[in-house]
């Protein structure tokens, strides 16, 4: 399955999945090490988090291959929450933390038989939650929220609606309520497994036609 977070039809940064588990209690990918991906970059070469902020969302950018590098990392996409939460693993198996990115809401889509392709479109919606398995939370991209209001790409309005999503999420850790109550810490994905491909339909265009 495709996760593509996008802005005004096209897609930005793309995942490779493989579905555990799609149930009422959310969509679960496992995203292994060494699974394609793609990027947005910037045009001049570098991260786009080495950009200056007052840059960094209107710079020239194009659009890289490349692969999922360090452990494979489990991704809960919840059905009725504006934010999907990865578990990461340390080298040797064992759960490191919770990342909890906050997130438009979602459409999901598949092409045409005979070989359906599945994907779930999202805009990014800059703030992110770092989680410890103690559920210390931590917010992070604060700066870069500020940036796009003062920029005129997010409103005051739609700024105040993402943090209120993210106390939301910090709380729902902090009081270890589902999905952070345990589940998928153990988690050991099938060795049989094979590492999934990146379909010519990753650029299709995007489903999400949010600002950010």
């Amino acid at each position: 399955m495709l996760y593509r977070y996008g802005r005004n039809g096209k897609a930005r940064f793309v995942d490779v999945g493989i579905v555990v588990e799609d149930s009422p209690d959310g969509l679960a990918l496992w995203i292994p090490s060494g699974a394609p991906k793609i990027s947005t970059c910037p045009a001049s070469g570098g991260q786009l988090k080495d950009i200056k902020l007052e840059e960094r969302f209107t710079i020239p950018a194009l659009r890289e291959l490349g692969v999922w590098r360090g452990p494979g990392v489990l991704r809960l996409v919840p059905p009725d929450r504006d934010w999907s939460i990865s578990w990461f693993f340390h080298e040797n198996g064992t759960f490191s933390r919770w990342y909890g990115t906050l997130e438009a809401p979602r459409v999901r889509w598949e092409t045409a038989e005979p070989d359906p392709v599945y994907g779930i479109d999202t805009a990014d919606r800059i703030l992110d939650i770092l989680i410890t398995p103690d559920r210390t939370t931590a917010w992070k991209d604060e700066d870069e929220l500020r940036a796009v209001v003062e920029q005129g790409l997010c409103s005051a309005v739609e700024a105040r609606q993402i943090r209120l999503r993210a106390r939301e999420l910090a709380s729902t850790a902090q009081l270890g309520l589902p999905p952070f109550d345990g589940r998928w810490t153990d988690f050991r994905p099938d060795p049989a497994w094979a590492t999934p491909d990146l379909p010519p339909v990753w650029d299709i265009p995007h489903h999400h036609t949010a600002g950010l």
